[in-house]
């Protein structure tokens, strides 16, 4: 298979293929899955050829081409901004889908209103984001049932 890119191109390629990559094994330790790495490799590999040569190195002892950490440090930000998003949205969500089935008491999770849970994780929903959006974690505490 042949890919045509201008340089332009091929540049967001390899931000992509490493942050596409990123996603799936950053956060990975024994289950690392090697198929990526080893697209990774393969697109990292014609950085030199395409005049970019400062943007892949090759690991010798494995035989593999990585992104530099120059090339890494560029994208931390892009990262940065996806972590912080995420947590935001998850914790916002959580907490809206927690309140929301405490307002059904002991009402087993299967014999609830979808209807009706998704109104109150609604009213939830608008309640953390707009505190969130205020004051962050300012007021957020774990406090302890009794």
């Amino acid at each position: 298979m042949e890919i045509k890119l201008s340089e332009k191109q091929y540049e967001k390629l390899l931000d992509l293929v490493y942050l596409g990559n990123w996603m799936i094994n950053a956060y990975r330790t024994e289950d690392h899955l090697d198929e990526y790495a080893q697209v990774v490799s393969q697109i990292f590999q014609q950085a030199a050829e395409a005049g970019m040569e400062g943007k892949a190195v090759k690991d010798e002892i494995e035989n593999i081409y990585l992104p530099s950490y120059d090339f890494e440090e560029s994208l931390v930000d892009y990262i940065a901004e996806y972590d912080s998003f995420c947590f935001w949205e998850e914790l916002i969500n959580r907490l809206a889908e927690r309140d929301a089935i405490k307002e059904f008491g002991t009402t087993p999770i299967d014999e609830i209103d979808l209807e009706e849970f998704l109104e109150k994780k609604n009213k939830y929903l608008k309640k953390y984001e707009q505190e969130v959006e205020e004051n962050g974690i300012k007021y957020l505490e774990l406090v302890k049932a009794s």
